[in-house]
């Protein structure tokens, strides 16, 4: 069964009979008062709630079928036993959560929850230190830091990403999850530069670099320029209202991370916030993804990955590439599937008859009418 967001967030609002064991729970909210959540992975979306007091995340199924209640029942399984100082644990609450579809038929649906640690983005915490001159805090957070990798490596754990760490209110780490990506050597040399005084380098969480060099308006200006409707088409300006770029097209994306996907008659294609073009305006499709820097692409049906400056990541084409999560892109190949890194190789066979993006450094695949899940290297979990 295919579920809403709307869904999810009308039963956080009427929680009152719409949970199970969840008492008190109230949903952390932005200035909008829309409940805030993010999508981490295929077919999920994370809330934000307070539940008896304690600030939780609510990890919800957007498809509810066999494969996906499965995949919520491994990743509470995977994650027992886990519960430390540095890592707060999945914990499966099955029939949580009561949603009524149009019909107002009610759907009893499984859900994960587990404690949100507080803390602070460890990017953003040693540029303070370093500003403050606090070389204390950021020895503290080193020696935190090989204690959580010595903890992870003894309970069998890999995978730390830069984005997924926060300072704790003491000054020791937490880890939100792990990832397919080990991140362990990156985060070593930030913390070896912020005990020289060397602030974090901008983008330091993401896989492109800033371009306050290559345009006047930089990354951080990309607030300034509007997209705008001009006739039939459009184009982009800044606040008041000039043109910043002298075109117009058929259609096209605000700008994200220095790159906008634009459409002509011709085609659709990426260009740069100074309006020079990253790729041909030829394609039938272009899909920008700003965390990783790479812009999926088609062509006469087949799909193939570029760079931020539009050269060619993959040797060959697909018949259909997924989302990129957790540095993987989920790719099929004729009735198989398989992964692609964002340097574009295979990294991961294209054996599968069916497959699940990454998230928390997994994957549900399914072979030979058999699920179950696989690492970052592969090999089955």
């Amino acid at each position: 069964m295919i579920l809403t967001i709307s869904q999810y967030i009308e039963s956080l609002w009427s929680s009152e009979g719409r949970l199970r064991s969840l008492e008190r729970l109230y949903p952390v909210c932005d200035e909008g008062e829309i409940p805030l959540f993010t999508m981490p992975g295929h077919r999920l979306v994370d809330f934000e709630v307070v539940a008896d007091g304690e600030r939780c995340t609510l990890r919800c199924p957007l498809v509810y079928d066999g494969g996906t209640a499965a995949k919520l029942r491994t990743l509470a399984e995977r994650d027992r036993g886990l519960e430390s100082r540095f890592f707060s644990e999945w914990r499966l609450l099955p029939a949580e959560i009561v949603l009524f579809d149009e019909e107002g038929k009610p759907l009893e649906v499984d859900v994960l929850a587990r404690r949100t640690p507080e803390g602070e983005p460890l990017v953003d915490f040693l540029g303070s230190a370093v500003v403050r001159g606090d070389v204390a805090a950021v020895s503290a957070v080193s020696r935190s830091f090989e204690e959580l990798t010595e903890w992870a490596a003894k309970v069998g754990r890999s995978g730390i990403a830069v984005r997924r760490l926060l300072v704790a209110p003491d000054g020791s780490l937490r880890i939100t999850g792990f990832s397919a990506n080990d991140e362990t050597g990156r985060v070593r040399e930030m913390l070896s530069a912020a005990a020289r005084g060397e602030k974090p380098a901008a983008g330091t969480e993401h896989a492109w670099k800033h371009e306050e060099k290559e345009t006047g308006y930089g990354l951080d200006g990309e607030e300034n320029i509007r997209l705008v409707r001009d006739g039939g088409g459009w184009m982009y300006v800044d606040r008041l209202g000039k043109s910043v770029i002298d075109a117009v097209w058929t259609a096209a994306e605000p700008f994200r991370s220095g790159r906008a996907a634009v459409e002509t008659p011709a085609g659709k294609g990426l260009i740069d916030m100074r309006g020079r073009t990253v790729l041909s305006a030829v394609y039938e499709e272009v899909v920008w993804d700003d965390h990783w820097g790479l812009a999926a692409v088609m062509t006469e049906g087949r799909w193939s990955l570029t760079d931020r400056e539009g050269a060619p990541l993959t040797d060959g084409f697909y018949d259909w590439l997924g989302e990129c999560s957790e540095g993987l892109v989920l790719a099929q190949k004729g009735d198989k599937c398989g992964f692609v890194d964002v340097a574009g190789r295979e990294t991961i066979p294209f054996i599968y008859d069916d497959a699940s993006s990454f998230s928390e450094g997994c994957a549900l695949v399914s072979c030979g009418g058999e699920s179950f899940f696989i690492d970052a290297r592969g090999m089955r979990i």
